[in-house]
């Protein structure tokens, strides 16, 4: 195989606020949710910040933050994503080569910007996004792409890409197109996605089962509803859903279990489900058990949530699976 993981997402700069709820509150923003917004939108909002306030700008994009994480823990990656041929374009490749992750996509949109997302974190740690997609969201098809998914032991991507027309049907075409010898890997990303494009999420478990699926309680109630632990089942052979502080519930093939959150400070919560999933599949490419990768999850959100960023650095991720 010639990659370990391909992923299928989203490609957003991050600017990361750290602000009162009150300044939330000020906006059209849902809070602690995802919503996207136009362009003009994101720098109406950015007018009323204090000041004082200077973002934490990283490469973000759920999958592209799983990516980075699985990446530096030692599997070999790469990327489908659409950027636009303008300076966030080019420093959201670079940062992708810096972490070792193989942009597999060589068009460039002229006509729109690169994605960025406003990400508003309060004291509580609550998450807040108003998103510009921008050329995120226009992911022109390219046959190469199923050719990298038959290359690779883990196709993997996120509900925010079923948001858009053009991502939804260029995904559905490359799993399609995707062998089944090439697993399934799918984080379902956001309890109000889950909800406005639940058709689109059952269209994909119409095309095949999802070998690991990752989400958090409220997206997966979302989904299927409060027994989620029995009707997930009809979706996933294995799957993990994280609840916050409280423990987490994990099916491996049809089998139980359940793993404590591990107590810490949680001071960010953003990029916590990315890098649990990261960790996840860089313990699924070694060999190890869903529920033993899900343990690495579980203690990578532990460290992530006392950051103040979505991702680590790349000595970071590495002193951390050497840590564990």
């Amino acid at each position: 195989m010639k990659f370990d993981i391909l992923g299928v997402g989203n490609a957003l700069v991050d600017e990361t606020f750290y602000v009162e709820k009150s300044f939330v509150d000020s906006t059209d923003l849902f809070f602690n949710q995802f919503k996207s917004i136009s362009y003009q939108d994101q720098e109406d909002i950015l007018s009323g910040l204090p000041s004082d306030i200077a973002p934490d700008v990283v490469c973000g994009g759920s999958t592209t933050n799983s990516l980075a994480a699985t990446s530096n823990f030692g599997s070999k990656c790469a990327h489908i994503c659409q950027l636009a041929n303008d300076e966030r374009g080019k420093f959201y490749e670079d940062n992708l080569k810096e972490n070792g992750i193989s942009s597999i996509n060589g068009f460039y949109h002229d006509e729109v910007r690169t994605g960025r997302c406003l990400v508003f974190i309060t004291p509580s740690s609550e998450r807040t996004m108003g998103t510009y997609l921008g050329a995120s969201e226009k992911l022109v098809f390219n046959p190469d792409f199923i050719e990298a998914a038959n290359s690779s032991k883990i196709i993997f991507s996120e509900g925010y890409q079923f948001t858009s027309d053009e991502n939804f049907s260029a995904f559905v075409k490359i799993l399609k197109g995707t062998e089944q010898a090439t697993k399934f890997a799918l984080s379902l990303s956001d309890p109000g996605v889950v909800q406005t494009f639940k058709d689109r999420f059952k269209e994909v478990f119409e095309v095949r089962k999802v070998d690991y699926l990752f989400c958090n309680k409220e997206e997966a109630t979302s989904l299927v509803g409060d027994n989620f632990v029995r009707d997930l089942s009809s979706i996933a052979v294995n799957f993990v859903v994280t609840n916050g502080a409280e423990s987490s519930y994990v099916v491996e093939n049809g089998s139980y279990a359940e793993i404590k959150a591990k107590k810490v400070q949680a001071i960010d919560s953003n990029g916590a489900g990315d890098i649990f999933a990261g960790a996840a599949l860089n313990k699924i490419i070694e060999e190890n058990s869903f529920l033993n990768a899900c343990e690495f999850g579980n203690y990578a959100s532990s460290k992530i949530v006392q950051e103040k960023s979505p991702r680590l650095s790349i000595d970071q991720y590495k002193m951390l699976k050497a840590d564990y």
